[in-house]
């Protein structure tokens, strides 16, 4: 099986099946569920986004998304779970794109930890293969997520806001978005990529 066909066979699987929040921003609510990863799937089918396996990446980095034209996701050979987890981490950076949804980039990148968290969790990897932060706080937000799951209660469940603003604070500190827009200084900055699509 191709790389290629690995991505879309993920995308459309049963754990991303599983995979759904929602939580707050400033034009009101966004929600990542199953229909977020399919669109996904069908712009890389489409040719939308095209996708890129390499293992040439900065330290400390396992994929990455660009919007542009074309669109590019980057990613390493799915090898096993971690690169599966960091590879729905870079197609959640590319549902806000391609949806336009104009969260944050402290926001984008704090979601994206919430997916490949639940991932790791939702496949049984262990805590000692992806223990460091933002991943912990992730990880704490990831399993508030899997218990109102299995309480049911609601479809779609929010993530717990005191655990989403720790999340979101470990990324605006984190040594690899400190400087950027997802950093501290775009969060004081108000500075924002954008999601053109």
């Amino acid at each position: 099986m191709t790389t290629r066909d690995q991505v879309l066979s993920l995308l459309r699987g049963p754990v991303v099946s599983r995979i759904r929040f929602k939580f707050p921003f400033w034009a009101g609510t966004v929600t990542i569920a199953p229909a977020s990863f399919h669109y996904v799937a069908l712009a890389i089918e489409s040719g939308r986004v095209q996708l890129q396996v390499t293992t040439t990446f900065a330290p400390g980095v396992g994929g990455s998304y660009s919007s542009g034209t074309p669109n590019t996701l980057r990613v390493a050979p799915l090898l096993g779970r971690v690169e599966e987890g960091l590879l729905l981490h870079e197609c959640t950076h590319a549902v806000f794109d391609l949806t336009k949804t104009k969260v944050t980039d402290n926001e984008d990148e704090a979601a994206s930890y919430v997916v490949n968290a639940l991932y790791f969790r939702m496949t049984g990897l262990r805590q000692p293969r992806w223990n460091v932060e933002p991943h912990v706080s992730a990880g704490k937000v990831a399993d508030a997520l899997l218990r109102e799951y299995q309480a049911g209660k609601v479809p779609v469940p929010t993530l717990d806001p005191t655990l989403w603003r720790a999340l979101r604070l470990q990324v605006m500190l984190h040594p690899l978005y400190i400087s950027g827009p997802a950093g501290i200084v775009g969060v004081l900055f108000g500075q924002e990529t954008g999601h053109d699509g």
